[in-house]
């Protein structure tokens, strides 16, 4: 599992081919990295990107918490 913002952007190949798979200017891509969190409305873009690579995402880079952790 994928657990920084530059995993995830890394291994989408970059902030340009973020900023595309988003539809987002590189100038989004630079302010997600600067606060160290992805738009939850992005999460399903994000999941169905890394999963052609095989690859998954902490939930928690796009502020959703773990189930159970407001128990």
């Amino acid at each position: 599992m994928l657990g920084t913002i530059d995993e995830v952007i890394g291994a989408l190949g970059g902030n340009a081919k973020v900023a595309t798979l988003c539809a987002v200017g590189l100038s989004a891509v630079s302010n997600w990295r600067s606060r160290g969190r992805f738009p939850a409305e992005k999460f399903m873009i994000f999941s169905a990107a890394l999963a052609e690579i095989e690859k998954r995402a902490d939930p928690a880079l796009f502020g959703f918490e773990p189930a159970g952790a407001r128990e």
